[in-house]
């Protein structure tokens, strides 16, 4: 087992700082700095190296010696096979869709009219039946035959966090998450407080795909997925996520929102989605930008200047851009 100064070595030279940056009472962001992005990546950093950590517990972490301290417990007794984690190698962080506007891109802002093009056989996808493998044909009585192995399905699930589709159950959730002052101001309506009648009549309007963010650990809802404005004639569209304030500067939303970028990239042929995110966000993401971070799959391909107004001052809004060939999926 490693000493505390040879851990916090270990964590330095995975995040690039110098040892010195590093002791015990360091807190992850606001002394290290880590943003979403690149809390996720030393989320599942730690897990390799046999730590047991919980949805919960990382949560609860804020410094290195807390960390070190969930080292030093070591794995459970009897641990249960992990499901896989989401890869963070899309670059798509939670702060970007903390950030987004969704409905608010060419089609028109949130709460005017607009072209609804709902897509409902995207949710459906779920439910869809796995082909027949060979024993189910010999039960059924059939022969099969030998062919190119089945497709998988879209993946829902990382290891924290998974997409559940949007039903009527869930409205409630989603106007509490579009409401809460925590939020709100980040979110779909800015700050202003809808009628939950207008809010239920506009969830659909403009969206092609949306899905609630669910705990895996608890399986209470959490955030917020949406895919809005396509335009498949020039194949791209627009993207966004907020997640609840317990969450927010965890990294675990930059799992759920790569599921998210790669469900619609593997079941529409966009050649690229857009994030549009206030000026004042960015900092939560820097992480995923191309141009500070080799690891980053966005893209800065837009500034509106002074286009959005917050707390006496207006802010540049940044258009972010993520690539299909990007991400590890077929970029055909």
């Amino acid at each position: 087992m490693l000493r505390q100064d040879e851990f916090e070595q270990l964590i330095a030279r995975k995040l690039g700082l110098a040892d010195s940056a590093i002791a015990g009472g360091s807190r992850l962001h606001e002394d290290l700095g880590l943003d979403s992005f690149r809390l996720l990546e030393l989320c599942l950093y730690v897990i390799e190296l046999g730590v047991d950590l919980s949805e919960a517990n990382w949560l609860e972490i804020e410094t290195v010696g807390e960390l070190y301290q969930r080292y030093r417990a070591g794995p459970p007794a009897a641990q249960a096979q992990p499901l896989p984690a989401a890869s963070v190698g899309s670059g798509v962080p939670a702060g970007v869709g903390a950030g987004a506007r969704p409905l608010d891109g060419s089609a028109g802002r949130a709460g005017q009219p607009m072209a609804a093009t709902t897509a409902t056989t995207a949710i459906t996808v779920t439910a869809g039946s796995a082909p027949a493998t060979a024993a189910a044909a010999v039960a059924a009585g059939t022969t099969a035959t030998a062919g190119p192995p089945a497709l998988p399905p879209p993946r829902f699930a990382g290891r924290f966090l998974r997409l559940m589709p949007v039903l009527p159950a869930s409205t409630p959730f989603l106007y509490e998450l579009a409401v809460t002052p925590d939020i709100g101001f980040r979110w779909r309506y800015r700050g202003s407080v809808p009628s939950y009648p207008q809010f239920e009549q506009e969830l659909w309007q403009g969206v092609l795909t949306q899905f609630v963010i669910e705990s895996i650990e608890t399986g209470r809802p959490v955030g917020h997925a949406i895919c809005y404005n396509p335009e498949f004639a020039l194949g791209y569209a627009y993207v966004g996520a907020a997640i609840s304030a317990d969450y927010t500067g965890s990294g675990l939303a930059v799992e759920a929102l790569d599921l998210f970028v790669r469900y619609v990239f593997d079941i529409w042929p966009f050649r690229k989605l857009y994030f549009e995110v206030p000026e004042f966000n960015y900092p939560q993401f820097a992480g995923a930008d191309r141009e500070k971070s080799a690891g980053g799959a966005l893209e800065l391909e837009g500034r509106l200047r002074r286009h959005d107004f917050y707390r006496g001052r207006y802010w540049d809004r940044l258009i972010l851009a993520v690539y299909r060939d990007r991400t590890d999926g077929d970029a055909r």
